[in-house]
């Protein structure tokens, strides 16, 4: 790719980010049912546009940024719009799915009911991420087999799944966990 294609690609991210959290909340969508179900899951779960710093997004959040300006820019009612709406609802459908399995994941793995800490906490610096590197493998590929992760949002749990190797949780009892909090 050219310079002058990246120097694109970026002006174009750049103008998704200029939108205001509100200005979608009203525009995006047709109906108010679905404006709705998508203010909700904004406000409760941590939201790609709240997380903007000096306009910066996460990478795992491109593809929502995308899907909404698909539908700021379909014309009301038509089919395009319908369908972009569709795969965001989708989309963000999928990632409170994702959210609610790696929690009943934790608490099923170590017979715990609060786990919350458990999905963002880290090690200290210089320490690996993980001690037991076969059981994290074997967790992340049951993970994305058995729950349907992606690369692009739901690998951000691997943290959460790295913690309970770390913890010494049997392999086989994780592995049953994930299997039972993945059932759709």
């Amino acid at each position: 790719m050219s310079s002058l294609g990246h120097f694109q690609v970026l002006v174009f991210l750049y103008t998704l980010l200029l939108f205001s959290a509100e200005s979608r909340k009203t525009q995006l969508f047709d109906t108010d049912s679905r404006a709705e179900e998508y203010e909700n899951y904004e406000n409760k779960v941590s939201c790609f546009s709240c997380k903007r710093v000096s306009q910066a997004v996460d990478a795992r959040d491109i593809p929502l940024l995308y899907l909404e300006k698909e539908i700021q820019n379909a014309p009301v009612g038509s089919p395009q719009r319908q369908e972009a709406e569709k795969n965001l609802l989708e989309e963000i459908n999928h990632r409170k799915q994702i959210d609610q399995n790696i929690i009943e994941i934790l608490r099923l793995s170590l017979k715990r009911t609060n786990v919350l800490d458990l999905l963002t906490s880290t090690r200290t610096t210089g320490q690996p991420l993980v001690d037991d590197w076969d059981c994290f493998k074997t967790l992340v590929k049951s993970f994305k087999n058995q729950c349907g992760a992606k690369i692009e949002y739901d690998m951000k749990y691997t943290g959460a799944l790295a913690n309970i190797c770390n913890m010494g949780v049997n392999v086989k009892q994780a592995v049953s966990a994930i299997e039972q909090a993945c059932v759709h």
